[in-house]
């Protein structure tokens, strides 16, 4: 058996493997993302309401 052929009889590898996802950093980034936005419209309503107040 030759170097060649050995390697056309062994299965691929899992697609997991040679792509791997990077599904948790989108969810930690999309979290991140509505946390922060979350608090910069409550800061906004706040300022605008001690604006609106004066």
């Amino acid at each position: 058996m030759t170097k060649e052929n050995k390697k056309e009889g062994e299965p691929l590898p899992p697609r997991s493997r040679v792509h791997p996802s990077n599904k948790m950093k989108m969810v930690r980034l999309f979290y991140n993302v509505l946390i922060a936005a979350f608090f910069l419209l409550t800061a906004g309503l706040v300022f605008w309401g001690i604006q609106f107040l004066e």
